[in-house]
């Protein structure tokens, strides 16, 4: 990755960068998941997306900012084992990671990676594995996020998109519900019904949708922002 990639990736993420219009719509966003998850027992939530490139790498990492920002503590977790991303948002390495640990290679402590930001920890995906679905449903994986609950207040999962493989639904017995990514002008009303009857056969929990690349009313010299906001689940 050469440093233009490196600062494009940076720039994704909150910072003294970032416009207030922004910054404000995850912190309301925040706000919103945070009393979704008022009465759960565990704070677990998996964010996805219908289909590839519609942000839920972003919105994972930026919501996990904002709630380290507020004195959280707070896990990130890149179960996306097939197309990682997490990593390399923050610029940390990927040698050890989910997938080592629930390999046996690696303990837990030694696989995560401490204070990336203040209150902010992260597993990465770790290396590629020949059977992440088979990882992602063992018994191994919900031991580790009820494991892992105890020290948390907050533990975000990206997953990949639920309309390439149904990666995000194999948790859905020891998460709390999942978070849905939308990317205006992109994401169809198919995509979303897609994904939704997914999530509906596997007994998952739709928390809430982030949409994504709206454009933000008011917002003089911002013509396409990360706007976040929830939404009912669209009609069928």
């Amino acid at each position: 990755m050469n440093n233009s990639d490196k600062n494009t990736k940076k720039k994704s993420l909150l910072g003294e960068h970032t416009s207030f219009v922004i910054t404000e719509a995850y912190k309301t966003a925040r706000t919103n998941l945070m009393f979704s998850l008022s009465t759960s027992e565990r704070k677990i939530v998996v964010i996805t997306s219908s289909n590839p490139s519609e942000g839920k790498s972003t919105t994972c990492s930026n919501l996990g900012l904002t709630l380290a920002g507020m004195g959280a503590s707070t896990l990130l977790i890149d179960a996306d084992l097939r197309k990682p991303t997490i990593h390399s948002l923050f610029g940390i390495p990927n040698k050890k990671g989910l997938s080592t640990i629930l390999g046996g290679f690696d303990k837990i402590d030694d696989a995560i990676d401490y204070n990336v930001e203040d209150n902010l920890d992260i597993i990465t995906s770790g290396p590629i594995p020949p059977n992440p679905a088979d990882l992602l449903a063992s018994d191994l994986m919900d031991s580790l996020l009820k494991a892992l609950s105890k020290h948390y207040d907050y533990i975000l999962i990206d997953t990949p998109p639920i309309n390439v493989v149904t990666d995000s639904q194999l948790m859905n017995k020891i998460i709390s519900g999942i978070l849905f990514v939308v990317w205006e002008g992109v994401t169809t009303h198919t995509d979303i019904n897609a994904a939704l009857r997914s999530i509906e056969m596997a007994s998952g929990k739709v928390l809430g949708f982030v949409k994504a690349n709206c454009n933000a009313k008011g917002a003089k010299n911002y013509k396409k922002n990360y706007k976040y906001s929830y939404g009912r689940q669209p009609k069928r």
